[in-house]
């Protein structure tokens, strides 16, 4: 019982303090970029990818259903922000997700952005339903953007999975 309470535990608290340092990595103007802690964080996630990687091959790899998980457990997509000059471009991983689904807020200088996903999969023999799959995904992102930042004049584009958000610099 211990064990599962542990392994539950882990499950739903990593991705949280993961979301934590990775919003805190992308602040290089506090200095955390090199910040030991959140490199034992990173290193953490890794491990812990492998360990449920593992896990989920052992588990039901005598299945006859096949049973997909995606590789990790993070629910916070893989973002770049990048200087281009007179602008910001932020580049987020998106693949699979719903584009009317995605919904980005700008308040004050800090980024928030929700994408969902819902798929259905069916099959039928003489019309009876002999299996059915519903895979619903959510991911959420947040980051505080650059002092220069002008948050209220970003345009945005939603193409091949990636979401591209420019945001101009204030003159």
């Amino acid at each position: 019982m211990l064990r599962n309470l542990v392994k539950t535990s882990m499950v739903l608290m990593l991705p949280m303090v993961m979301s934590y340092a990775d919003t805190n990595l992308t602040q290089k103007s506090d200095g955390l970029t090199n910040d030991a802690i959140f490199q034992h964080f990173e290193t953490l996630k890794k491990d812990m990818d492998k360990v449920f990687e593992r896990f989920n091959k052992e588990m039901f790899k005598d299945m006859k259903i096949d049973m997909h998980f995606p590789k990790g457990f993070s629910s916070s997509p893989s973002t770049d922000l990048v200087d281009k000059g007179e602008a910001y471009e932020l580049t987020m991983d998106l693949a699979g997700m719903d584009e009317k689904s995605i919904k980005i807020e700008i308040e004050g200088n800090y980024l928030n952005v929700v994408a969902k996903s819902e798929k259905r999969k069916e099959k039928k023999e003489n019309d009876k339903v002999i299996h059915e799959e519903r895979q619903v995904g959510m991911v959420q992102r947040g980051m505080t953007l650059p002092k220069d930042a002008d948050a209220d004049a970003y345009k945005s584009e939603y193409k091949n999975g990636v979401l591209t958000i420019l945001i101009p610099k204030k003159k």
